[in-house]
C-alpha cells in the first residue's frame, strides 16, 4: 500500500515535472467523451459476462439442487 502511495506521488512529481496539469486533462472535452465512452463500454462487456456467468453457474446449481 505504502509503495502504491509513493509511485502515485512519483507519478504527480512527473507530470508537474512535464508541466501536464490534471485539471486541464479532466476538464477536456475530448477526454470527457473517452471516459463515457470507455465507462459505457465496461458496463456492456460486464453484463455480457454476468450473463455468462449466470448461464453457467444457474443450471449447475439447479443440478446439485443448492439455493439460488
Amino acid at each position: 500500500m505504502v509503495r502504491l502511495i509513493v509511485w502515485i506521488v512519483v507519478g504527480l512529481l512527473a507530470l508537474s515535472f512535464f508541466g501536464v496539469s490534471l485539471r486541464n486533462l479532466v476538464d477536456s472535452p475530448t477526454n470527457q467523451e473517452n471516459i463515457s465512452f470507455l465507462s459505457q463500454l465496461l458496463q456492456q462487456g460486464w453484463g455480457s459476462i454476468s450473463m455468462w456467468l449466470h448461464g453457467v453457474i444457474d443450471p449447475i446449481m439447479k443440478l446439485l439442487h443448492l439455493p439460488m
